[in-house]
């Protein structure tokens, strides 16, 4: 009867740990390591190089804001905006607390004269990344989108 019981316990265990190992995987992950050769190409100028790595890297972790926030960063510099705009949406939604996803989506969002929402990604940011070294120049865009709204 104790081994049924230990029996069933385990087989419990590995029904329940699928669920669990996608969430396992990603805190697992060394984001900046791991995006370093796309961001490196990116740097050189190698831009469809660097989006190749990035959307494989979104392929096969679509959970990822730090690969989506990489893949909008590569399709902005080939000048498709609408889909880094896009990208960077995406990438807030499936990971909320990535700050540089709300950064970058405030960035694009100002651009395109969009100040309401603009202004809550860069409220964002700040939230999560208080003692972000670019957070003069956020405070500076917040009071920029807030003059554009009076």
């Amino acid at each position: 009867m104790r081994y049924l019981k230990k029996l069933l316990t385990i087989a419990a265990l590995f029904a329940v740990l699928p669920l669990h190992a996608p969430a396992l995987a990603k805190k697992d992950i060394d984001w900046d390591k791991r995006l370093a050769k796309g961001y490196y190409q990116l740097s050189i100028g190698n831009y469809e190089q660097a989006l190749k790595m990035f959307g494989s890297e979104v392929e096969k972790h679509p959970e990822s804001g730090a690969a989506r926030t990489a893949l909008g960063m590569a399709l902005k510099r080939q000048g498709k905006l609408g889909e880094a705009k896009a990208s960077y949406r995406r990438a807030t939604e499936v990971e909320p607390g990535f700050a540089d996803g709300h950064y970058e989506l405030g960035a694009m969002l100002e651009s395109d004269k969009e100040y309401s929402e603009a202004l809550k990604s860069f409220e964002r940011y700040l939230q999560l990344a208080p003692l972000s070294s670019k957070k003069q120049a956020v405070e500076d865009r917040i009071r920029f989108c807030k003059q554009k709204l009076n």
